[in-house]
């Protein structure tokens, strides 16, 4: 039996609660220049030359200008899917300076 002082027990409850934190949380956004995009929603689109698959279901957000090849977008997936994909202003796409 493995026994722990008093001092790693609070330490070792407060690891685990933060990686049981950040198991359940399955949301990622990935921000970049869109490649290609399909004429409608539903298909492959190919942001900074990684594919995504999207379908009519997610929300396009255009409020920086419309969604095509050369747009800094942003895109949201939650559990594995693209949930919206939303125009951004080019300098979110931009390297920050050092």
């Amino acid at each position: 039996m493995i026994s722990y002082s008093k001092a790693v027990k609070p330490a070792l409850l407060v690891f685990l609660t933060s990686l049981s934190l950040s198991c359940s949380d399955n949301e990622v956004e990935h921000t970049g220049i869109l490649d290609h995009r399909p004429e409608g929603k539903d298909g492959m689109w190919v942001i900074d030359g990684k594919s995504y698959s999207v379908t009519d279901e997610v929300e396009l957000d255009e409020d920086h200008g419309p969604i095509t090849a050369g747009t800094c977008v942003e895109l949201e997936m939650e559990d594995g899917e693209v949930k919206e994909i939303e125009s951004k202003e080019m300098d979110k796409c931009q390297p920050k300076q050092q």
